[in-house]
């Protein structure tokens, strides 16, 4: 660096930092006078307050490192210009000239897909022609400008190399300073069209997924609240580990659910919702139901079953039979007079009104029939009066009666017919409810019961699977028990009759570790979003739940999206692990079947490391455990922040803590019912340890009589693998698996 120039950038990051003390002082300022003092409406004063304290806040959170990077670009015919890259915008106040560019700006792409020479971008009103002529990235910790280097596409991106040396924290960071070509392309894509990334262990796209959403809410923020928008993720653990880098990014609000937790808010009701991970565990240990008689293979029939598209075709059936059946089986009359035909009724519920759930159709056909009272009003009168004349005759005969109470019955018929002039005429609401009352209504738990037990055995030919599934889910929902498989059904039930209890629309979808989802969970969030609008990330490698989940990407396109309105792109590269480990992992996967093994996609790795894979017998378990204790001294005496022992599962997992309490109490055991991350020392089955990283990472017992040649434990031992930043230890006792 010139001596020269490194003085004037720290001259302008001096200058940058004033201004944001400067902004900070008069939001301050702003904020702290009395509200009454102004003369705009309450609401009004509210949200200017809302956006002042968002902007303080914002502020704030760049203040240390207010940019990250420089691009120098001339635009054809236009004058040069300096634009300064940070995680967020800062507008001069008097001037409104931009001191720092936000990285999700148009402009911005520059730095990320620009090399020196000529390039351009895509701006609001076309492209943007013209030449980079300096691409400068910066070391900057609090205020302090520690160096700058200047890069192309073809130089070592020093800004990555670091942030690839950083110890993993109990919190998932942002990259905006270190996003990558590939990963760019993927944050920036279209949002009208499902976007399916399958993304190998460490390619990033959990962050890639955050700042995705952070960059369309910035771009589409006249269209779009951040409430728009939806996170599916695998577990609250997982919510909790990822839960810093939106905020970090400006973006607050953004809705962020559970499978479980999106159901509950559909439904509205809280749902008792088994450990998906349980069935796991019964088919790793390949455990036999004998309550229901169910071995593995109808087990694992039954799970994919309940999360196909069939089953869907199913339920569709079931709820045409409901529709068929839903309307009172009468014409709608008032004093002997027909106001509407039971058939056109059901015309309109059936076909009219057909892409509403049935409480909207009710709520339309409603409207039909009032105006059929309306313009029927006179006639539907005169009948009235008739009657009422014909009963007073009629009473008036009756010579059992006295005249007193001759009196008494004309004053209550009078009464009688009054009201209901008065319903015609004034209140039609109660006239019309009286009809539909009758409708003969469930919850969707009580539709689900009724579809299990009445109507699909009939529709699945293998009667042994027909025979283990309806008695397994009825025995569930007697005890008030849901299978994760049966949440998609439920809720599509609730969501076709009852519509959702959602209030704000859903405009977008990001649904991560994609692969553990089936053709059902998937086509039921398409059902509520109403369209494709959905970001898909996940890798088949890790699909450790592939007997209810997605097995291959290009069936799964071609079931949930026919029209072909999708974009599919791959991750290959990954920034985790080193060289050595993603090697081995590599190796492990490799050892799928051929018909699995067609559809994975091996990660190639970015980062050097020697030594990164120790291997070891042990004579015992005990001896493994004080083993364990040791490693760990000696990385935390490294440095290292998080360190993991990975058992294969929970049973395993409760029995090493058991264990490793008189070498370290520290030690947190990770179990499903967990909903907070924190880094140090823990011990976590393979199955939970999908999306999270460690320093380093210890492999218990990697024997032949644990991890065995078949898929599943294929693909648990490469996720426990690919957990490990820069240390694997391998121990087992007797011998070691093959697929090692």
């Amino acid at each position: 660096m010139e001596e020269k120039e490194f003085l004037r950038e720290k001259e302008k990051l001096q200058k940058t930092v004033n201004q944001l003390d400067y902004e900070e002082k008069e939001l301050e300022e702003h904020l702290g006078k009395d509200s009454s003092s102004y003369d705009e409406e309450a609401y009004v004063r509210a949200h200017l307050e809302y956006l002042n304290h968002k902007k303080l806040s914002d502020l704030k959170k760049i203040k240390s490192k207010p940019y990250f990077a420089r691009i120098d670009f001339k635009a054809n015919n236009e004058e040069k210009e300096e634009l300064y890259i940070g995680k967020l915008s800062l507008l001069d106040s008097k001037t409104q000239r931009p001191i720092i560019i936000d990285w999700r700006a148009p402009i911005s792409n520059l730095y990320y897909d620009g090399r020196i020479g000529k390039s351009s971008y895509e701006s609001p009103e076309g492209t943007v022609e013209g030449e980079i002529s300096l691409k400068r990235q910066y070391f900057i910790e609090n205020q302090v400008l520690e160096k700058y280097s200047d890069i192309d596409l073809k130089t070592n991106d020093e800004l990555l190399q670091v942030a690839l040396a950083e110890k993993a924290d109990d919190r998932l960071k942002n990259i905006v300073a270190t996003i990558q070509g590939e990963q760019n392309n993927i944050i920036r894509e279209n949002m009208n069209k499902a976007l399916i990334v399958q993304g190998v262990a460490g390619s990033g796209k959990t962050t890639i997924a955050l700042h995705r959403i952070a960059y369309l809410i910035y771009n589409y923020d006249k269209q779009f609240d951040p409430e728009n928008f939806m996170i599916i993720a695998p577990t609250k653990f997982f919510l909790n580990y990822i839960s810093n880098v939106l905020p970090d990014l400006g973006v607050e609000n953004v809705k962020q659910y559970t499978f479980e937790d999106l159901a509950y808010e559909i439904i509205g009701k809280k749902l008792k919702i088994s450990d998906s991970n349980e069935k796991l565990v019964t088919i790793v240990n390949k455990e036999f139901d004998e309550i229901n008689n169910g071995d593995i293979e109808t087990i694992i029939k039954e799970s994919k079953l309940k999360s196909s598209i069939e089953f869907k075709e199913i339920v569709d059936g079931y709820l045409k039979q409901i529709e068929d059946n839903y309307l009172p089986r009468k014409d709608f009359i008032i004093e002997n007079i027909r106001i509407m035909r039971y058939e056109n009724i059901k015309k309109l519920f059936v076909e009219e009104y057909k892409d509403l759930d049935f409480e909207k159709r009710i709520n339309e056909v409603k409207k039909h029939v009032f105006s059929k009272i309306k313009n029927n009003k006179d006639t539907i009168v005169e009948a009235i009066t008739a009657k009422r004349k014909f009963r007073i005759n009629k009473m008036l005969q009756d010579a059992s009666l006295t005249e007193e109470e001759k009196r008494e019955k004309r004053i209550e018929i009078f009464e009688e017919t009054e009201e209901l002039l008065k319903k015609i005429y004034n209140d039609n609401i109660k006239v019309v409810d009286l009809y539909f009352n009758e409708i003969s209504k469930k919850d969707c738990i009580e539709y689900y019961k009724d579809f299990i037990e009445n109507y699909i055995y009939d529709k699945i030919e293998n009667k042994t699977l027909a025979e283990y599934l309806v008695k397994n889910t009825i025995r569930n929902l007697n005890r008030n028990e849901i299978a994760f498989e049966d949440l998609a059904p439920i809720i599509y039930i609730h969501y076709k009759i009852y519509g959702s209890k959602v209030k704000k629309s859903l405009r977008h979808v990001i649904i991560d570790e994609a692969q553990d989802y089936g053709e059902f969970q998937f086509s039921v969030l398409k059902t509520i979003l109403k369209s494709n609008s959905m970001t898909i990330l996940g890798d088949i490698a890790q699909g450790v739940h592939s007997y209810r989940g997605i097995e291959n990407w290009k069936k799964f396109i071609d079931v949930e999206f026919p029209e072909g309105d999708t974009i599919y792109t791959t991750l290959e590269k990954t920034y985790r692990t080193t060289k050595e480990i993603m090697y081995k992992a590599n190796d492990v996967i490799d050892k799928l079947p051929e018909f699995e093994k067609q559809f994975i996609i091996k990660g190639k790795p970015v980062i050097e490391g020697k030594d990164s894979i120790h291997i070891v017998k042990s004579d015992s378990e005990d001896e493994i455990v004080k083993e364990c204790a040791n490693k760990i001294d000696d990385y935390l005496n490294l440095g290292y922040k998080s360190i993991a022992i990975i058992g294969k599962d929970i049973d395993e997992c409760k029995n090493i803590k058991k264990k490793m309490q008189k070498y370290n109490k520290d030690v947190k055991l990770i179990q499903s019912k967990d909903s907070e991350y924190h880094a140090g020392i823990s011990i976590v089955p393979s199955y939970l340890a999908k999306g999270l990283e460690f320093d380093s990472v210890i492999l218990f017992n990697v024997n032949n009589e644990k991890y065995q040649n078949n898929s599943l434990d294929i693909k648990l031992l490469y996720v426990a693998i690919t957990r490990a930043m820069s240390k694997l230890d391998i121990f087992y006792t007797g011998n070691i698996s093959e697929l090692l």
